[in-house]
């Protein structure tokens, strides 16, 4: 994994990443993964994120994205997460529903969660 995002050009591969990141031991590679997949592959940050949420911590990754300014581009991770009815997903998820002023979206996920 770590030899993958030191050499991206030559060693990534978006599903044999995916493949290889499931099966390490240190969950800390997951959070380099993530600021990896920011910087180089922001696009395909949900798709990462969906693999590496049956072991991560999602509140540590609510308050990273929030520190970065990148809870809009985790949107769709937030959303299929939410079912853990974990406080900082939904808080996260309300406020940008909110921001973005979808309060159909918001009654919902109240209502739900």
């Amino acid at each position: 994994v770590l030899t993958m995002m030191a050499h991206p050009t030559e060693a990534w591969r978006e599903s044999h990443f995916k493949d290889v990141i499931t099966k390490v031991a240190n969950i800390e590679l997951y959070y380099k993964a993530i600021q990896f997949y920011l910087e180089f592959k922001p696009m395909l940050l949900n798709d990462l994120l969906l693999v590496l949420s049956p072991r991560m911590d999602h509140t540590r990754a609510v308050n990273y994205f929030t520190k970065m300014n990148h809870l809009k581009l985790v949107k769709g991770y937030l959303r299929s997460v939410q079912n853990l009815n974990n406080k900082a997903i939904n808080e996260a998820l309300n406020s940008l529903l909110i921001e973005e002023e979808d309060y159909q979206g918001l009654r919902t996920s109240i209502d739900a969660f």
